[in-house]
């Protein structure tokens, strides 16, 4: 199963209502592993159930959560490839 880690971010109108909304996520399947009282969850949900996520209508935003590396200060230049 092909998870994807995601960030949610809901209306401020539904901030009262955050931990029951986060509850309504986890029974569509996704596993919370941050949950921030200003309106952000973060989480893994599967492909098949991100349809069902995106469907709530406090959701203002759903974007996949990036990982970026960067090389630490003393390392090499990296070069492209075919160089």
């Amino acid at each position: 199963m092909n998870m994807r880690r995601v960030v949610i971010t809901i209306s401020k109108i539904y901030l009262d209502q955050l931990h029951t909304f986060a509850g309504e996520l986890e029974e569509d399947g996704m596993i919370i592993t941050h949950l921030y009282e200003f309106g952000v969850i973060i989480g893994v949900v599967s492909e098949e159930d991100i349809s069902k996520i995106k469907d709530h209508k406090e959701i203002i935003s759903l974007t996949d959560e990036k990982q970026e590396y960067i090389s630490p200060p003393d390392s090499e230049i990296q070069s492209t490839p075919g160089e």
